[in-house]
């Protein structure tokens, strides 16, 4: 297993859902420690700082540490655990999963419940099914037994999955590769950058994006950046019957987004990282989202002029649930193009993008 894949793996298998990324955060910081200035925020994110030939201007790399998760809300006397969701679950896709409790004593096995179709009304079976109707079935028989393992009303959860290959080789499928990608993407371009860029790189891993995008505020105020590129598990369209207008499938590089409900992207931006990965033979897709949003909506508006920003995105299949699908050879590709975008930006031609952010 090279470097980067044993990451991908760290990264998806840690545990770190919205408000508890403390795990995910040391995997980040074990991985940049020996080449960055580290600092954090009061949220819990992170910063790490790789000085190049100049301190301007200040570029952001931004990928958030958090993933959907769930918490507990309640627990019944027959031992059964209600919850709600950290972040945006269809509950469908949750039913007969596995978790993982986190409590005072220690994880917890779990497997997501609902009422069986055998005992449904007509009435049931024909309504959506909701984060309402689910509970968690740890084998307990009382509410005495699950207070005895330590578990208690706020505890988090997650999914209960490690990470693995698929058959085609650079296909991995694992948790939370949104945006555990997109932190092995900041990480890794720390590691691989020369110090002779023409600027300051900050990656940054964010807190709480799928609970509000919070952390991108405290991040992005201690930071003050003059361009950011938000590095994000973009959920592919690649899926039989996902029509024609397909933006995001696995093995056509990062995707490299105008819109979305969070942000128009700066096009200007948009168009240099185009120029680059054509003239570099990079692949790339473009996309304009009409659902999902990205911390580069809080980034953007930040200070007082704004900062120039786009999304470049990892695709990832079956985002937001249990398994994800990622190729490789595109976190290669969003890595490659980062890079070579660091390289571009200097202080005259983020001074452009700030000037000129149309074309």
């Amino acid at each position: 297993m090279t470097s980067l894949e044993q990451l991908v793996f760290d990264l998806s298998n840690a545990f770190g859902p919205s408000g508890y990324e403390k795990e995910v955060r040391e995997v980040f910081q074990k991985a940049v420690a020996e080449r960055t200035e580290i600092s954090y925020d009061n949220l819990g994110g992170i910063m790490a700082f790789h000085k190049g030939s100049s301190e301007i201007p200040k570029v952001l790399l931004a990928a958030h540490l958090d993933e959907v998760g769930l918490m507990v809300r309640g627990i019944l006397p027959s031992g059964y655990l209600k919850v709600v969701p950290l972040g945006g679950w269809w509950a469908p896709a949750l039913v007969a999963q596995r978790v993982i409790i986190r409590s005072k004593k220690g994880d917890h096995y779990g497997v997501i419940g609902s009422k069986p179709p055998h005992y449904m009304s007509d009435e049931e079976r024909n309504r959506s099914l909701k984060p309402g109707d689910l509970y968690i079935d740890i084998g307990a028989r009382s509410g005495e037994e699950i207070s005895a393992l330590g578990i208690s009303i706020g505890d988090p959860i997650v999914p209960a999955v490690e990470a693995g290959f698929l058959s085609p080789a650079n296909f991995v499928v694992g948790k939370a590769f949104d945006d555990r990608s997109g932190c092995a993407a900041v990480i890794q371009v720390l590691k691989e950058i020369d110090a002779d860029h023409p600027n300051l790189v900050i990656g940054a891993g964010t807190v709480q994006e799928e609970n509000g995008m919070k952390g991108a505020h405290s991040v992005v105020a201690l930071a003050e950046p003059d361009v950011c590129l938000v590095l994000e598990g973009a959920p592919a369209d690649d899926f039989p019957d996902g029509g024609p207008l397909i933006q995001g499938k696995l093995g056509g590089g990062p995707q490299l987004r105008y819109l979305d409900p969070s942000m128009i992207a700066n096009r200007a931006l948009i168009e240099l990282a185009v120029q680059t990965a054509t003239e570099l033979g990079i692949p790339y897709q473009t996309a304009v989202r009409e659902g999902g949003g990205t911390d580069g909506g809080v980034i953007q508006t930040r200070g007082l002029g704004g900062v120039p920003t786009m999304v470049m995105g990892v695709p990832v299949r079956y985002a937001h649930s249990h398994q994800g699908i990622i190729s490789l050879d595109d976190l290669k590709a969003t890595i490659h193009l980062a890079k070579e975008l660091i390289n571009r930006l200097d202080q005259a031609t983020v001074a452009d993008l700030k000037r000129n952010p149309w074309m």
